[in-house]
């Protein structure tokens, strides 16, 4: 074969890549940590030659949250502000939290009701919608977490395939077959082993989550797409090519799934850069190991005696401490604080010893990669429920920033540090993690691709396309009700008639001739 040949071949290989590339549209929820994750699977896909577009608010345009080059970005929300910023300086939930007034419940439906109220303003911006179309993208990647759920009226207006991808495996949502005694959910804040009490109350949420959908308006189908013909939002994301869902059975509990759901694990992941400027020499410098404090992306608003506590026990450690907060060391040599901190990095350091997080989304599964213990000091949302399940895997403590004095702190710090069963723990599962779940960003981008080439409909279940009365099997039910009570209705007249021939027998006196 000539080299012109081969060159020639190499040249049509190409051509043939770009042709077969698809457009991409990506919808993160409206928090800086799902930009993140869903920019990571954009590059995959960028990788695999698709062409990629992730729209953010307008706010966080200049951030750094989308560092890949190649992603193309279109803002929205001119002039709804810092949106994400703004819930959380006014949340009900976290006053509540720090005012002791908080309830699972109470917490999960104001924070449900605020994020609906923020997506359906960006849902009235009609320029949003337009840009979309104007892409004309191949497919939309929906954020699947459940205060996004209204955006899901945008592939039913648009008629564009989608993928769902989000953190939360929803089995109602997504007509999985399971059972409500074994597995728990983000409001219930419990684990996979449940009372009797627990049980009760799994079974009687589930039951009102079948029958009334608190994530989305009942008229956003009428408002955005009146054109098309009426449907509910949960008919809309049944119709998903493929559910991409950010959880494994390492970190959380074991659960069924369908063919057309694929586990990923944290797909924020990435290995480790080194670190440089003022860490890399803090880091250097220190000579027990640190301690990486980090309570999100978000400016959450801690009280005075929190913060006070907190750099109290820190000066006390044999470790130095990183701590990403909006405040000036008290003690600059041992407690380095900054607005910012390169997170992964510093987690993936081999002189970090323990984790202390509000335990969300991504550092969960960042601690989890590089095999550091957490002290999970929850505060609201989905927080509680992962810091509940580290705790019981032996990968960590939960604690209540609240309640826990500066003395008990210092101690839970060290009983991670030198009791070795929780590093010996988390080390085992990030082994495990690695080998099962290798490039999370990457086995998304796998399957998003390959719904793209073959669609999805021969991993959709039989469930996910009837009606949910036959899904839950109302109408045998009925049936079968029905069908005893006719039963039961017969045997009584039958019963009856019996009766009164018995007493009429029995009665029954001959007349005498």
């Amino acid at each position: 074969m000539s080299v012109l040949t081969i060159v020639c071949l190499y040249v049509s290989a190409a051509i043939l890549t770009q042709a077969e590339g698809k457009r991409v549209v990506m919808l993160p929820g409206i928090t800086k940590s799902y930009f993140i994750q869903h920019a990571n699977i954009g590059q995959a896909l960028i990788d695999l030659g698709h062409e990629v577009w992730i729209f953010m608010p307008e706010y966080l345009s200049n951030s750094s949250l989308i560092k890949h080059k190649d992603i193309k970005i279109s803002t929205f929300g001119e002039t709804l502000g810092d949106m994400e910023e703004q819930i959380m300086k006014n949340s009900k939930l976290v006053k509540d939290f720090w005012d002791e007034k908080d309830s699972p419940l109470a917490s999960f439906l104001s924070a449900a009701r605020e994020f609906r109220l923020l997506i359906n303003k960006v849902l009235d911006e009609k320029s949003f919608i337009d840009n979309i179309r104007n892409i004309k993208p191949d497919l939309l990647v929906v954020d699947g977490f459940m205060f996004n759920r209204n955006l899901f009226v945008i592939p039913y207006k648009l008629d564009v395939p989608f993928a769902v991808v989000g953190f939360v495996h929803d089995p109602i949502v997504h007509r999985v077959p399971f059972s409500p005694a074994e597995e728990p959910t983000v409001p219930d804040r419990v684990t996979n082993k449940m009372t009797f009490y627990q049980r009760l109350t799994s079974t009687l949420r589930t039951i009102l989550e079948f029958s009334y959908d608190i994530f989305t308006d009942s008229d956003i189908v009428t408002r955005i797409a009146p054109e098309k013909p009426y449907t509910t939002i949960g008919d809309i994301i049944l119709k998903a090519e493929i559910f991409i869902t950010e959880l494994d059975h390492i970190l959380d509990y074991p659960r069924p799934m369908l063919p057309n759901t694929k586990l990923i694990g944290g797909s924020s992941l990435s290995e480790p850069k080194p670190l440089i400027g003022e860490f890399k020499q803090f880091v250097d410098e220190t000579t027990n190991g640190i301690v990486v404090v980090s309570f999100g992306s978000n400016d959450i608003p801690f009280p005075e005696h929190i913060l006070t506590k907190m750099s109290s026990a820190f000066e006390q450690l044999d470790f130095d401490v990183i701590w990403r907060v909006n405040m000036t060391s008290p003690v600059p040599t041992k407690i380095m604080t900054s607005h910012w901190i390169p997170q992964n990095d510093l987690l993936g350091h081999p002189k970090t010893k323990v984790f202390v997080s509000h335990c969300g989304k991504n550092g969960q599964y960042e601690a989890l990669y590089h095999a550091v213990p957490i002290l999970c000091l929850p505060i609201f949302g989905d927080q509680f429920y992962n810091s509940k399940r580290i705790q019981v895997k032996g990968y960590g403590l939960q604690k209540d920033s609240r309640h826990i004095s500066k003395e008990e702190l210092i101690v839970a710090l060290k009983e991670l540090v030198y009791d070795s069963k929780y590093k010996t723990n988390i080390e085992k599962a990030s082994k495990l993690f690695k080998e099962l779940y290798k490039v999370p960003s990457k086995e998304a981008a796998y399957w998003i691709d390959h719904v793209m080439k073959y669609g999805g409909d021969y991993m959709r279940s039989s469930g996910q396309e009837m009606p949910l009365y036959q899904f839950l099997l109302l109408d045998v039910i009925a049936f079968i009700t029905a069908l005893l009570f006719a039963v039961i209705i017969i045997l009584l007249i039958i019963s009856r008639f019996s009766y009164k021939w018995l007493c009429n027998y029995i009665n029954y006196k001959p007349k005498l001739e």
